[in-house]
């Protein structure tokens, strides 16, 4: 999907400059005329340039998205109108991006337009399945109940992110600090210890040299310290663009130790979720695996997926074609293969999202208590070498002088 910069005016004559994704050039205008926005002028965003306009340009955060469907389905149920409703929650949203796309929809079905295909225009904030569930709701009447899902759905998926965060937060931490630790003391304490030593006639072991060179050299570039992560963030919406690169580190974040628990266990968790909610909402189960390889965002995942599709719609079971795709857990087998028996997929797929999340959150308690000791044993390490290395020609210095 591009994305567009575009100058226009309202229906009140304001004029105004906004971006807008869309797949081409005429998508983008017709998604604006229905928008009754007249369009001045505009202009395609290079790719290159994409994943930071979207960076900056403001997220709607699942929490919003949250906020939005709950609120909406218990005005719903409580009987007050569709776009009545759309306005008071468009009034009383903080986020002001959000409140404009409220109150588009809400101006696009008093025109006449459905709910579902009024959400579907807006694709860069309300996923695939958010679509089809409202659809669903509206031909069933009971929109009120699958607004209610849409919240719990996004609901699993922040809860899944915030264990992410949990798990990652102490040992980005604590790796901070223990760098910057060894850094004053390689460029502050350490030479001037050398230094002392050279002034009485020590003579400096090698190990202690190339350690106060290292402090040479990060004091020279410690500007550059700062800098490198950041660069690492900003670089990631590349990485994400380019398909071999991408491939690279899903692949990387399945092998390394520690942080493989956490994404491995992620991406379980996400499929079965995404599986579960377009289950509910009687997608074809082909169409389904196409949006959950896209959810899931995993390129090693994706391929099985994708592979256990194209078996899938020459017949085979699910739990058979997941199973022989190596990389799904047995107990996500053995309960797909159940939930296939009994008529009770859905169940059984919103019991592994639930198992894996509180797998991951758990995983994250303990992560802290594994990363504590070996950072300890780490800096140790480090410190052991140090004063052995400081302490041996002191030693050899005091036993001449003892000797004379």
């Amino acid at each position: 999907m591009n994305i567009f910069m575009y100058r226009a005016v309202t229906e009140e004559g304001k004029v105004f400059r906004s971006f807008i994704k869309a797949n081409n050039y005429e998508e983008a205008m017709q998604l604006l005329t229905m928008k009754n926005i007249y369009v001045l002028s505009m202009l395609e965003i290079p790719k290159i340039l994409s994943p930071f306009i979207s960076f900056f340009s403001g997220k709607i955060k699942n929490i919003h998205l949250i906020e939005f469907s709950k609120n909406l389905s218990i005005m719903l149920k409580a009987g007050v109108p569709l776009t009545a409703a759309l306005a008071d929650i468009a009034e009383n949203m903080t986020n002001q991006r959000f409140k404009r796309i409220i109150l588009d929809i809400k101006d696009m079905i008093e025109k006449g337009m459905p709910f579902n295909e009024a959400i579907s225009m807006q694709k860069d904030v309300f996923p695939r399945v958010v679509q089809y569930l409202i659809k669903v709701g509206e031909e069933t009447g009971r929109l009120d109940r699958s607004l209610s899902e849409i919240a719990d759905y996004f609901q699993r998926i922040e809860d899944l992110r915030t264990a992410i965060k949990r798990a990652l937060i102490y040992p980005i931490f604590a790796t901070v600090v223990s760098f910057g630790a060894v850094c004053f003391w390689l460029i502050y304490v350490l030479p001037k210890i050398v230094n002392a030593m050279q002034g009485m006639g020590v003579k400096i072991p090698f190990i202690t040299q190339i350690m106060v060179q290292i402090g040479a050299l990060l004091a020279k570039f410690f500007y550059l310290l700062p800098v490198i992560p950041l660069i690492f963030v900003l670089s990631m919406p590349l990485i994400k663009k380019n398909k071999k690169l991408k491939w690279i580190k899903d692949f990387l974040s399945f092998k390394l130790p520690i942080i493989k628990e956490i994404f491995y266990n992620r991406a379980v968790a996400l499929f079965t979720e995404q599986f579960r909610i377009l289950t509910v909402a009687g997608i074809p189960i082909d169409n389904a695996l196409d949006m959950t390889a896209e959810v899931v965002n995993n390129e090693i995942m994706k391929k099985a997926i994708n592979n256990a599709k194209e078996r899938i719609t020459i017949g085979e079971r699910i739990s058979q074609s997941l199973k022989d795709q190596k990389i799904f857990p047995p107990m996500v087998i053995r309960l797909i293969n159940i939930g296939e028996t009994s008529g009770n997929l859905d169940e059984q797929l919103g019991f592994l999202t639930n198992y894996y999340t509180s797998k991951l959150q758990e995983y994250s308690v303990r992560l802290g208590k594994i990363i504590e000791p070996v950072m300890i044993l780490f800096i140790g390490l480090f410190f052991a070498i140090i004063l052995i290395s400081l302490l041996s020609p002191l030693y050899d210095l005091i036993s001449k002088l003892g000797g004379q």
